[in-house]
């Protein structure tokens, strides 16, 4: 399926069927994300992938009933960080050098960079960042699944405290930014069914 198709095919399901995904295609998804652009290729945020069922059945209270977060193949979690160090910067730096076998020294000036503009920020500016990271990196699951005809719905509508307390992410110095169930279309969702609706390209693009 070329990729426009493909865009045109995928909609926000809203009731999943019971088939599970194989591991290659969740493997799929997460590799998706792990090669995502991020400003300066931090990646500031982690990935969980939600199999428990037990899990889902103490996520859904924080997610105001919607039984998609039950009712799915897997269950992901994109957390952004809630803070950004200077640890977590030079931790990056020598990550990077190591993987191109280079001195951590002769990135310095990057590093740099990096630290100038991040460590410069509020907290809240950081938390605002970060969480920005994330919807890049959700943007590609999105695209990937679609092109793989794996049914998803992005949601922001959640009690992300109680989200947090279930799966503990206060304790990592993480916050749960989206859930995302992903699976196959249940033939019983009659969203499936309705036109797409997307703004023209001329209310939508100005060329300059």
């Amino acid at each position: 399926m070329d990729f426009i198709h493909a865009l045109n095919w995928r909609y926000a399901v809203n009731q999943f069927s019971d088939k599970k995904l194989n591991q290659a295609q969740i493997s799929g998804l997460i590799e998706s994300v792990r090669l995502s652009a991020s400003a300066y290729g931090l990646q500031p945020y982690r990935l969980f992938i939600i199999e428990s069922e037990a899990i889902k059945q103490k996520l859904l209270p924080y997610s105001f009933g919607q039984n998609k977060v039950v009712n799915n193949s897997h269950l992901f979690v994109f957390a952004h960080k809630t803070t950004i160090t200077q640890d977590d910067i030079s931790t990056f730096i020598s990550q990077v050098a190591s993987s191109q076998n280079r001195a951590a020294l002769d990135l310095k000036g990057y590093e740099q960079v990096i630290s100038n503009d991040l460590l410069t920020k509020t907290q809240e500016e950081r938390i605002n960042w970060s969480s920005q990271q994330a919807y890049i990196a959700l943007g590609k699951l999105l695209s990937y699944a679609a092109i793989n005809k794996i049914d998803a719905c992005p949601m922001t509508g959640f009690d992300n405290h109680g989200i947090n307390q279930v799966l503990g992410l206060n304790k990592l110095g993480l916050n749960a930014e989206i859930l995302c169930p992903v699976g196959y279309r249940s033939t019983m969702d009659t969203t499936s069914t309705r036109a797409k609706y997307r703004q023209s390209i001329e209310d939508l693009v100005t060329i300059i």
